[in-house]
């Protein structure tokens, strides 16, 4: 009747058993561009829908008032309440839902092609609730299962056909279930998320999840039992009387050789040999910021051992590109190479020392710099350490613009690293007919070979990534070394060659590209490269999982390079491109070694879409690589307040454009990239560096 909002949420406390579940049913905001608003709204449910403890003058209500309900469990402790009774947080498993109306932001025609292709995993890229969890805005910890099912929003009611009026709305998964549970093994497993599509009854089509919760009982006379032991020990706290702890078995750890995004635990106790409690935390040793490197998880950090009893201590090292990867690979001085840290260990009264180390840190490209890669002549486990500590002192002199150094700079670069160079050529000798190449996952096992290969030099086995072709093809190992790109790469090169002086690059095609034979050439009846054949489908068809491993390793290393190819510093230029020229732009702008990446790359590009002979096929494809390749070619920078790991120039400013806009951008500005015009021309000089 028009007299009250259709938007609010309604909520459940129950206890099944001892356990306290809470259930909430969102109705949030409308339209594409309320975002924010979505956000406020889920803001202010959480915080202002409460439950009473119960009804007024009951025992349950009276319990509550005197605090015996301590042991409750609170998902969110910060969170500040406005009422009496119980806020949505504190339960064991919270379970929200509902109409939460975040939309894809993306075109009708982009997102009815990627439905049609069944492309959900990439259409979620441009999902308004993953981009507000992303950057903390709403939804924070809350889990969701995998969507497997089509967008849930609009559809023409009576019928399975998106919106055909005036306004087509683009088609968005606005119906979610979400969850958040207290403990790892809280929510045991979601047995099914699914959409309803039979339904037609609305312009929705509902969705429903079945949830295996784990629960339990108390058993409360052990509790209060427990709890008179904690307090009776507490007051036999003398406080004249001060803590003793040691570390067993020893106040020193030692861990074994660490690779690159494999993380090694070892565990230490703190055994209490005192007669008091004894309340133990680790501290930020004086001139750091933080309690550990960022490649050591300490977990606890804190913690109170009861006199006899003992506590387990977890330490974790895992290298990544954000934690530090780049700066072992290329440390500034051979010391700085080492993985070791000194934690301390603070008692009242006295504090313990932990150390902390590694027999040897594995060098890897992968989180490593572009400035740094192209001037890596052989594979990075050719190289001893001294030559590693002066590519990294000559790229950090370049950096600030300062002298390299008595010998300047001395360490020769080429046009784009090897690496990225044997990875692109492998596939273009091999994969340009692979279907879906880029957008099909690889095997794990085959993406740590190629890692493997590329950290060493080795050729890619052709056993494991390459399997028999149905005609004859035999390995030439007797031939001479030859480029290993497919000619067409050298056609499109070539087409790009007038742009990159333009934009002041090295030439693709310059000399000083890397010519190491990523393979023996493989010939075919035919006379032409083959595919991967590692086996075959049911139907016959080959699986060319090789080739989708050797892809998706290829997105992993663009996504692990500890700053992206379109460098942080023209981020937000970069979003802001609205056309071609704009786009080239950004990319002239870039510092050498990154437009020269982004050349060779894009150039690679063009040639995989030019195997898609129907228009309206290529022009999918290009959509799909655009937005593949948007995720790992730019990257947001990281906070301002964050420390800057590695030795990469400090990151500009977070950036002010509204995240939900981000991924179209994103996949825009690449696109842009993409088009099959004729390049711009220079409004500068076209000296070549």
């Amino acid at each position: 009747m028009g007299l009250m909002a259709n938007k609010g949420a309604v909520g459940i406390r129950l206890r099944y058993r001892d356990t306290p579940l809470t259930f909430v049913n969102s109705h949030l905001a409308a339209f594409v561009q309320n975002t924010a608003q979505r956000n406020a709204q889920y803001r202010d449910t959480a915080e202002q829908l409460l439950f009473p403890y119960g009804p007024p003058g009951s025992a349950t209500a009276a319990a509550a008032a005197r605090g015996a309900e301590a042991w409750t469990p609170n998902l969110n402790p910060e969170a500040v309440k406005v009422g009496e009774g119980w806020s949505v947080w504190e339960s064991e498993v919270l379970v929200w839902f509902g109409d939460l109306n975040y939309r894809l932001d993306l075109p009708r025609a982009d997102v009815d092609r990627m439905i049609g292709n069944k492309e959900y995993d990439l259409l979620l890229g441009f999902d308004q609730l993953r981009v507000q969890q992303e950057h903390d805005l709403a939804f924070e910890g809350f889990a969701e299962a995998p969507i497997s099912f089509a967008p849930t929003f609009k559809f023409d009611v009576g019928t399975h056909n998106y919106d055909t009026s005036e306004k087509q709305r683009v088609p968005s998964w606005t119906d979610r279930i979400l969850y958040m549970g207290l403990r790892d093994d809280a929510v045991r497993a979601v047995e099914r998320y699914t959409s309803h599509p039979e339904v037609v009854m609305s312009d929705h089509k509902p969705v429903s999840a079945m949830l295996s919760l784990s629960v339990y009982n108390v058993l409360q006379e052990k509790r209060r039992e427990v709890h008179e032991e904690i307090v009776a020990e507490l007051e036999q706290y003398d406080g004249d009387e001060l803590p003793d702890v040691k570390l067993a078995p020893s106040p020193s750890i030692d861990f074994d050789e660490i690779r690159y995004d494999e993380p090694v635990k070892r565990e230490i106790e703190v055994v209490n040999v005192g007669t008091v409690v004894a309340p133990w935390a680790f501290v930020v040793k004086p001139g750091t910021s933080s309690l550990t490197p960022p490649w050591l998880v300490v977990t606890p950090a804190s913690g109170l051992v009861l006199p006899g009893a003992r506590q387990t201590i977890t330490l974790t090292i895992h290298v990544t590109s954000s934690s530090g990867a780049d700066a072992l690979s290329f440390p500034m001085s051979t010391s700085a190479a080492d993985i070791a840290d000194l934690l301390v260990l603070s008692l009242r009264g006295k504090d313990l020392f932990l150390s902390v180390s590694a027999r040897a840190w594995t060098p890897t490209v992968f989180g490593a710099r572009l400035p740094h890669l192209v001037r890596l002549a052989s594979p990075i486990r050719e190289t001893n350490l001294e030559q590693r500590v002066r590519i990294a002192q000559v790229v950090a002199a370049a950096d600030k613009g300062a002298p390299a150094g008595p010998d300047g700079d001395d360490v020769p670069r080429s046009a784009v690293p090897l690496v990225l160079h044997n990875l692109v050529g492998f596939l273009a000798e091999h994969a340009l007919d692979v279907p879906g190449l880029f957008a099909m996952p690889g095997d794990d096992e085959l993406v740590r070979l190629a890692r493997e290969c590329l950290d060493t030099g080795s050729d890619f086995p052709l056993d494991r990534f390459l399997a028999t072709a149905s005609t004859t093809a035999t390995a030439d190992h007797d031939e001479a070394p030859h480029e290993p790109h497919h000619a067409e790469v050298a056609d499109a090169v070539a087409a790009l060659d007038a742009l990159e002086a333009d934009i002041g690059a090295i030439s693709l095609s310059s000399p000083s590209l890397p010519s190491r034979p990523s393979s023996p050439h493989l010939r075919t009846s035919a006379g032409r490269s083959n595919g991967a054949r590692l086996g075959a489908s049911d139907d016959g068809e080959p699986d060319h999982l090789g080739l989708h491993s050797l892809a998706a390793c290829t997105l992993g290393f663009l996504a692990s390079l500890a700053e992206p190819v379109v460098c942080w510093s023209a981020y937000e230029r970069a979003l802001g491109c609205e056309d071609r020229d704009e786009a080239y732009r950004v990319v002239r702008e870039l510092p050498e070694a990154h437009a020269n990446a982004l050349l060779y790359i894009l150039a690679f590009l063009r040639v995989l879409l030019n195997e898609t002979a129907d228009l309206e096929e290529r022009e999918a494809r290009r959509d799909r690589l655009a937005v593949i390749f948007s995720t790992v070619l730019l990257r947001a920078p990281p906070p301002s307040s964050s420390a800057t790991t590695g030795s990469a120039p400090p990151a500009p400013p977070s950036s002010t454009v509204d995240p939900t806009t981000v991924p179209r951008r994103k996949k825009t500005f690449v696109l842009l990239l993409l088009r099959d015009q004729e390049a711009p021309s220079a409004t500068s000089g076209g000296k070549v560096r």
